[in-house]
Parts: C-alpha cells; structure tokens; sequence
C-alpha cells in the first residue's frame, strides 16, 4: 500500500503561477506527491479565463476542475497559495471541498476571511523549512 503523503495545490495560475510551482518543488523535494498542477507549464490565458496548463489531458473546464476535486479526495492535504491575501474563485471552492471532506489545508499566508481562515493552517507552522526558505529569499532578493 502506498503511504505517500499527497497534495493539491490551489490557488491563482494567472497571478501566483510562478509561486505555486516553488511551493511544489519544495514539496516534491520532501518526498510528497504533488498531484497537481500537473505541469510547469500555461498554454494561454488571462487572468478572468480559465487557464490551461501545457499537460491538461483535456480543454473542458468542467472536466479539469472535477479531476481536481478527485486529486483533493486523494490528498492528505492541499496548499492555498494565497500571496498578498489574494485568493482565487477557484481556490475557494477547492478549500470548500477539502474543509467538506476534513481535509487539511495549508496557506501561506494567514486567511483573512473569518469563515475560511478556522480552516487553515500556515505551511510554515507544519514545514518551518519554508519560513527559513522565504527568509533567505527576502534577504538574497
């Protein structure tokens, strides 16, 4: 059986793509599975479109965000990627996914919103690696 810890990350690809893929390599390099995003990768897309990646299996929105939801059914955890206190429409429905089914969800940021912000945790309070890694970054930046 495997025991892989398994996660999804959500947030803005149109804002905060690049910082999603530094939370996956974090991850990846802990020996967690990252289930999505699936690639490194946006084919097109604007900020008020929906954004496909160059590894989608397929262009259907309805389609993709369903596939998510069943990675966040396989998850141990998701990470909101919450930059500047921004979260997306998407990002929220996913974190009212995972808070239905009790799963965890990690940000990293605090969670302004009353009602989402009893429902997650910092990634830095479980990962304190990542606070000393955006430390470093602020410094050497």
């Amino acid at each position: 059986m495997d025991h892989a810890l398994r996660t999804v990350i959500s947030g803005s690809y149109g804002k905060h793509f690049e910082k999603m893929l530094e939370v996956k390599k974090f991850l990846q390099e802990r020996g967690i599975v990252v289930q999505a995003p699936v690639s490194d990768g946006i084919v097109d897309g604007t900020q008020d479109t929906f954004i496909l990646l160059d590894e989608d299996p397929v262009e259907d929105p309805r389609t993709l965000q369903d596939s998510v939801f069943a990675k966040i059914r396989n998850s141990t955890f998701i990470v909101v990627t919450n930059v500047d206190g921004y979260i997306g429409k998407a990002a929220v429905l996913e974190m009212g996914y995972a808070v239905a089914l009790g799963i965890q969800i990690l940000t990293l940021e605090p969670v302004e919103d009353p009602n989402l912000g009893v429902y997650t945790r910092l990634l830095s309070d479980v990962f304190p690696e990542w606070a000393r890694r955006e430390q470093e970054t602020l410094v050497n930046a």
